[in-house]
């Protein structure tokens, strides 16, 4: 309503110089009087724009950042609800989704705020002033609007043509955000390959298409911007000549011809200056698919879900039967082939085999961030993909062999394992669980202090040991770990090993091992190989067997050494 109310200013100021201009051809007297009561218009109206411009902005500027806000948490809603393979995809990499995130937002802003607000104003100032201008003198007014429609049609035709490049160079603005990411993330590795300048290079050949879009926009919204003046004195032209014809034969005023002038001439020239926003709605519109394209992909495996099966006293019984799996990116590498394995409660079992055996893959399909190609997993005798989603993970902790950290306190990163609120008693006590709570108190800020980004401010023993605690801290009726150790000298292995055999007691445990000296004493050792299990065991029993695939393993690990 304030910008339509703004868009009626420029056809009021038309009706009132057009009068002003007359008023200087009476007489004196009249003049005087006549001055007065159009100068008091002119003030009004300036007024009425003091208030409502200011309005107008006011309320844009205030849907805008709602818009903004609502697209940015809609996006990163959908985004952290995704399964696992939707980041495996190229195009969905960290760079490129916070690129998104920051750029799209900001461009269906710039459609949806000012220049919306502009839209409006235009249509609101050529109504208004088409009707003021057929009320005055109808002939002249049809003949002036047949020039106006050329300069929509230049807008609509800017648009059309800079649809296509836009999109290429949104890609390689989001691949140039990923370089960048890349390169920010891994400076260590930068820094002691001397690679800033190749990093840099390669930042800015990927920014060599958006700045040629840029000058390509710049070149077409210029031509546009300039055809679009150029139309509008034609219209001045088209409104005088004619004028002095229709005054000439009769058939019109001063008067009305200066009305039918400055009205249409400035509802035209508010068209002009929409016609340069070609370039913003082009980017917004891309920038609306690919925002939508996020908002519209549902996702198979969605934590977020409600839906699922959940066991009122989990117990952590683990069973795979005849599961199949590749990873949907390679289609053509099978993972495994009738893989069948089964884990009671409480029991610690172990799976070794060669690297790209698919190990890890196991754990992750106990996480359930993919589901098997056929075969079925089941926990507590439930099969997996009838539990909720949520529920299932928050019975697993997971420790990996690089843990990530966030750039928080200790506090935070290990309370960050529990749903809700974890109270400082559970904190402490998950530290002391997994052998942390001793280097942590020996630390300046103590559980306050900042592990920085990745947590890089922690060796790698203490970063393994706050990742425990975190995976601790949940309490999980089963504990995933993803060769803990393998990434740590004797020393740190020896600490982090017995804060694992302390919080593995009772619990449903599962390692992934490359360094076999750590599953001897596990309950039930599994080898992989060729996408099954070809032995099974303790680590007695599967000694025994001769030229066996574990044995073997043992023997080269052994001879490494």
């Amino acid at each position: 309503m304030a910008a339509v109310a703004h868009g009626f200013v420029f056809p009021l100021y038309g009706i009132l110089i057009s009068s002003a201009i007359k008023i200087f051809y009476e007489p004196p007297a009249q003049l005087l009087k006549d001055s007065r009561f159009w100068a008091c218009m002119f003030v009004m109206l300036g007024f009425s724009t003091l208030l409502v411009i200011p309005l107008e902005f006011f309320l844009f500027g205030l849907a805008g950042g709602k818009l903004v806000e609502r697209i940015r948490s809609l996006t990163f809603r959908n985004v952290m609800h995704q399964d696992i393979n939707w980041f495996d995809k190229p195009q969905h990499s960290s760079g490129a989704i916070g690129a998104r995130l920051s750029i799209d937002a900001l461009n269906v802003k710039r459609l949806v705020g000012d220049n919306l607000a502009l839209n409006v104003r235009t249509v609101s100032t050529i109504i208004s002033g088409f009707t003021i201008a057929m009320v005055a003198n109808w002939k002249l007014a049809l003949i002036i609007t047949v020039v106006v429609p050329f300069v929509g049609f230049q807008g609509y035709a800017q648009t059309k043509f800079l649809k296509g490049f836009n999109r290429n160079a949104k890609l390689n603005y989001e691949e140039a955000s990923q370089v960048a990411t890349d390169a920010v993330g891994g400076i260590r590795t930068v820094a002691s390959f001397c690679a800033e300048q190749k990093v840099m290079d390669a930042y800015e050949k990927k920014c060599e298409s958006p700045t040629r879009q840029g000058m390509r926009e710049g070149v077409v919204g210029g031509l546009g911007f300039g055809f679009s003046f150029l139309v509008f004195y034609l219209t001045y032209a088209l409104c005088f000549y004619v004028g002095a014809k229709f005054v000439h034969e009769g058939t019109a005023t001063f008067h009305e011809v200066f009305r039918v002038f400055f009205v249409l001439v400035l509802a035209s020239g508010g068209i002009s200056r929409t016609s340069a926003l070609g370039a913003d709605s082009t980017r917004a519109n891309e920038s609306a698919i690919s925002v939508f394209q996020i908002l519209d992909c549902k996702s198979k495996i969605d934590s977020s879900s409600e839906e699922g099966i959940v066991i009122a006293s989990a117990r952590g019984d683990i069973e795979f039967q005849n599961v199949c799996f590749n990873y949907p990116l390679r289609p053509n590498v099978q993972i495994f082939i009738d893989l069948s394995l089964s884990i009671p409660s409480g029991k610690t079992a172990a799976l070794v085999g060669e690297s790209g055996s698919g190990k890890s893959t196991v754990i992750a399909l106990l996480e359930r961030f993919y589901d098997p190609s056929s075969g079925k997993i089941f926990f507590d005798g439930v099969d997996l993909q009838t539990l909720k989603v949520s529920w299932l993970r928050m019975q697993i902790g997971l420790v990996a062999q690089e843990p990530v950290l966030f750039n928080d306190s200790i506090r935070a990163n290990i309370a960050y394992g529990k749903q809700g609120e974890a109270s400082e008693e559970e904190i402490i006590a998950a530290a002391e669980a997994a052998n942390a709570h001793s280097f942590i108190s020996g630390l300046p800020n103590g559980y306050d202090t900042i592990v920085g980004e990745r947590g890089i401010q922690l060796s790698g023993g203490q970063k393994q040991r706050v990742a425990i605690a975190r995976a601790v801290v949940k309490d999980p009726k089963v504990l995933l770990l993803d060769e803990a150790t393998s990434a740590l000298d004797a020393e740190s292995e020896r600490v982090v090993q017995e804060a694992l055999d302390r919080v593995t007691v009772g619990r449903t445990t599962v390692v992934v091992a490359h360094r076999l000296s750590t599953v001897k004493g596990a309950d039930i050792i599994s080898v992989i190989k060729g996408g099954t299990i070809v032995e099974k065991g303790r680590h007695d029993e599967l000694m025994q067997i001769e030229d066996g695939v574990y044995a073997s393993l043992v023997e080269l690990s052994s001879t490494s050494r």
